[in-house]
């Protein structure tokens, strides 16, 4: 997740600094103008790569950086597996056939595996193509992500609340019609 930041001009582990980057090129060498923080004015950063002066920067979670490094990775080796996602129509129609299917009593696919969009994406996150409302941050935000707070690892679809369960079908059903 991304956090804007006021700089506070003391020092940092070297590794808090790298988690630190520019708001404009979202890079990590960022240097000290002044080291002084007042109360009413916060320490100055540079950052030499773009040219930003200011107080603010952005705050990288480890888990952003892992996946930008995993998604960097994929576009090397693969880089076909990143160019030929699908559509998000495709994906909303493979979705609804293979994993939410719209009779919520006959599903029993687990409520952690797989759906197309993850699939597609090899789970990197910040290039699937499902909205966040539904999921996001590796099924921990979006109607999915409560479900996977109410639930075990091993629950069916056809035991989780029904509520969540049709409102996700309506969203993946929206995107279906919105592309047909």
């Amino acid at each position: 997740m991304y956090n804007m930041g006021i700089w506070k001009g003391k020092k940092k582990q070297r590794n808090e600094l790298e988690s630190q980057r520019c708001p404009r090129c979202l890079n990590s060498n960022l240097r000290y103008i002044s080291q002084i923080s007042l109360i009413y004015a916060p320490a100055k950063i540079y950052c030499p790569d773009c040219g930003y002066n200011g107080s603010i920067f952005v705050d990288v979670s480890a888990d952003d950086e892992k996946e930008a490094l995993q998604l960097e990775m994929l576009r090397e080796d693969f880089p076909d597996l990143v160019e030929k996602q699908k559509s998000a129509y495709e994906l909303a129609k493979n979705t609804l056939k293979d994993k939410w299917h719209p009779n919520q009593e006959n599903n029993h696919n687990i409520l952690r595996a797989w759906c197309p969009f993850c699939a597609d994406v090899n789970v990197v996150c910040s290039i699937c193509k499902c909205p966040s409302e539904i999921c996001s941050k590796h099924a921990t935000e979006g109607l999915i992500g409560k479900l996977n707070d109410m639930y075990n690892d091993e629950v069916e679809l056809c035991e989780v609340d029904s509520t969540i369960y049709n409102q996700i079908i309506q969203q993946f059903q929206n995107i279906f019609k919105e592309n047909s």
